[in-house]
C-alpha cells in the first residue's frame, strides 16, 4: 500500500511511501522535523487514518504550532482520531529495567488504540537507546511490524555526528532515513539517505514553511532570497526590544557597527517589512515574559525577509522556547547571558552567508587585541585600554579595577594572571592602588563569573576575595569614566 507523506514534493520524489516501517527524520535543532512529522501525521487524518503522536511537548504549544502550519491536529485529537501520548518522567527507566521490555510496548500500544496507522514519535531515541546495546532498537522495530503502524520518529542530532550503536542499528534497518537542514536564506533541505525503493536522485528536497500551508515547494518569490536586501543593506539592523528592559551596551554596541532601526513592537517591524523595508540583519532581544510574542515574531517576518533572525536573551529560556524561535524562522538563538563577541560572530557570519559570501572576521586564534600574558605597567595598560576604546569594536571589553586589601600584597596580581584568557585577549595591569583587568569580549554582568574564580584562588591562599573592592566599567557605555580612571600619560 503507498501512502502519502503529505510534503507534496517529497512524495514526487519517493514515488509514494509504502505503509508499515520505521521512517527516521534526523536534524538539529529548528531544522524542521517536528513540522515534518506532524504533516505526515495530518495527511493521514485527512484521509480517515487513526494517528497518534508520542512527544513530551505540551498539547497546546503542539497545536500552536500545527496551527500555524495549518494542520488540524486540534480538531482530530478533539474528535478522538488523534492520540496524544506524552513521555512520562519514568519512562526512560522503565524501558530500561523492564523484565521484558515488550510490556512497555504493549502498554504504548494500549494508549494509542485500536487501528492506529500513522505514529510519530519525537524524539525517538528515548525507544530504542539504552544502555543495553541493540536489544531495545530491535525490540521497536518488532513492535512497528506487529502492530502494522507506520512510524516517523525524530533524531535531534546529525547523521554526520557520532551515533551509538541502537541507534546506527536503527538507521540501518529503517524503511527510510531523512535528514533535515535549515539554509541560512530560511529555506529548508531535505536529503533522503535511505528509501526502500531506492530513488534515483540523490539530491535533496528543497522546503519553505508557508503559515498556513506547512512544507511546501518554494515559491518563486524565494529565488530572490539571497538578493532581496539591496547591495550595502548588510549593515543596516532592526533591532526588535522584546523585553522590560535592554542592556544599554548591547544598544550602544549595535548603534556603533550598524545602522539601526529600533522598534518596541513585532507589529511596527512587521508593518515596515511588509512596505518594504530592507535590512541587512534582524536582532530580537527578548526575556522570559515575551518569549512567545518573540516566536510568533518570527513567524510572521520570516516570510517577509530574507534578512537573518537572531533571537538574544540574558534570561536562561527553556529549550522549547529556544527550539521553537528556531522552527518558526529565527536562524540563531544566544541566551543565558552571551558575551558581545559571539553574537557580533554569529551576526555577521549569517548575513554574510546569506548573500552567499564566506565570513570576513578572522578566526579567534588570529583575531586583534593581541595576547598579553604579563603584568603591565601602569602607563602601558592606561594606553592599551585607551586603544581598545579607539577600536572599531570598542565596546567589545569590560574593565575592573580592583583595590586589594593590604594583606593581598602581590598575590592578587599573580592570582589575575592566572584566571585571564590572555589567548582571547584579556590583559591585567597596575592602576593606581590596585590593579586593572581587561575582559575582552564580556559585559559587565560576565564579571561576576570572573571574580568568582579570583575569589575561589585567594581562598586557597588563606584570604578571602569577598573583601576585594571592585568597579566594574562597560567599555560600550562608560569610556569617559574610563578615561578618568585611567588617565594617560602625554607621550
Amino acid at each position: 500500500m503507498i501512502l502519502t507523506s503529505g510534503i507534496e514534493p517529497l512524495d514526487r520524489r519517493l514515488g509514494g511511501m509504502h505503509a508499515g516501517g520505521v521512517y527516521v527524520i534526523a536534524g538539529t535543532p529548528g531544522s524542521g522535523k517536528l513540522t515534518a512529522v506532524m504533516q505526515f501525521l495530518n495527511a493521514g487524518l485527512q484521509a480517515g487514518d487513526q494517528a497518534a503522536l508520542l512527544s513530551g511537548i505540551r498539547p497546546d504549544h503542539l497545536f500552536e504550532q500545527a496551527n500555524h502550519c495549518g494542520l488540524e491536529l486540534e480538531q482530530a485529537w478533539r474528535s478522538g482520531r488523534l492520540r496524544l501520548i506524552g513521555f512520562t518522567p519514568d519512562f526512560e527507566r522503565r524501558l530500561a529495567t523492564a523484565p521484558d521490555p515488550q510490556e512497555v510496548f504493549d502498554e504504548l500500544s494500549g494508549l494509542a488504540g485500536p487501528g492506529v496507522k500513522r505514529f510519530g514519535i519525537d524524539p525517538g531515541k528515548q525507544l530504542w537507546e539504552t544502555r543495553a546495546g541493540t536489544a531495545l532498537s530491535s525490540r521497536f522495530v518488532q513492535w512497528t511490524e506487529k502492530t502494522g503502524v507506520t512510524a516517523w520518529a525524530t533524531l535531534g542530532s546529525d547523521l554526520r555526528d557520532t551515533l551509538s550503536p541502537a541507534t546506527e542499528w536503527i538507521l540501518q534497518s529503517a524503511t527510510g532515513v531523512f535528514r533535515m537542514e535549515r539554509l541560512p536564506t530560511g529555506l529548508l533541505q531535505l536529503w533522503i539517505h535511505r528509501s526502500s525503493p531506492p530513488v534515483a536522485s540523490p539530491g535533496p528536497v528543497t522546503l519553505e514553511l508557508v503559515p498556513g500551508r506547512g512544507l511546501q515547494a518554494p515559491a518563486a518569490r524565494l529565488d530572490r532570497r539571497r538578493t532581496d536586501a539591496p547591495l550595502g543593506s548588510e549593515r543596516r539592523m532592526a533591532l526588535l526590544r522584546l523585553a522590560q528592559q535592554i542592556p544599554q551596551e548591547i544598544t550602544i554596541w549595535a548603534q556603533s557597527q550598524y545602522e539601526v532601526v529600533m522598534e518596541d513592537q513585532a507589529l511596527r517591524l512587521v508593518s515596515r517589512l511588509q512596505d518594504g523595508a530592507a535590512f541587512g540583519s534582524i536582532l530580537l532581544y527578548v526575556d522570559k515574559k515575551h518569549a512567545r510574542e518573540a516566536i510568533e515574531a518570527c513567524r510572521a517576518m520570516r516570510p517577509l525577509t530574507a534578512a537573518p533572525i537572531i533571537v538574544a536573551a540574558d534570561d536562561r529560556l527553556r529549550a522549547l522556547d529556544r527550539t521553537a524561535a528556531l522552527d518558526a524562522g529565527a536562524n540563531d538563538f544566544l541566551s543565558d547571558n552571551f558575551s558581545l563577541v559571539e553574537l557580533a560572530s554569529r551576526l555577521e557570519r549569517a548575513t554574510l552567508a546569506g548573500r552567499g559570501l564566506p565570513s570576513h572576521r578572522q578566526p579567534p586564534g588570529e583575531v586583534e587585541p593581541p595576547r598579553v600574558a604579563e603584568m603591565l605597567g601602569r602607563s602601558a595598560f592606561a594606553r592599551a585600554v585607551d586603544s581598545r576604546l579607539g577600536a572599531p569594536d570598542r565596546a567589545l571589553f569590560t574593565l575592573l579595577i580592583i583595590r586589594p586589601p593590604v594583606e593581598a600584597g602581590t598575590r592578587l596580581g599573580e592570582v589575575l594572571l592566572q584566571q585571564i584568557r590572555g589567548e582571547l585577549g584579556d590583559l591585567v595591569g597596575e592602576t593606581e592602588g590596585g590593579y586593572g583587568v581587561v575582559l575582552q569580549g564580556a559585559r559587565p554582568s560576565q564579571a561576576g563569573s570572573f571574580l568568582d574564580r579570583v575569589s575561589a584562588a585567594l581562598k586557597r591562599f588563606g584570604m578571602n576575595g569577598r573583601e576585594l573592592d571592585v568597579q566594574i566599567l562597560s567599555g560600550a557605555t562608560e569610556a569617559d569614566r574610563i578615561a578618568l580612571v585611567l588617565p594617560v600619560d602625554p607621550q
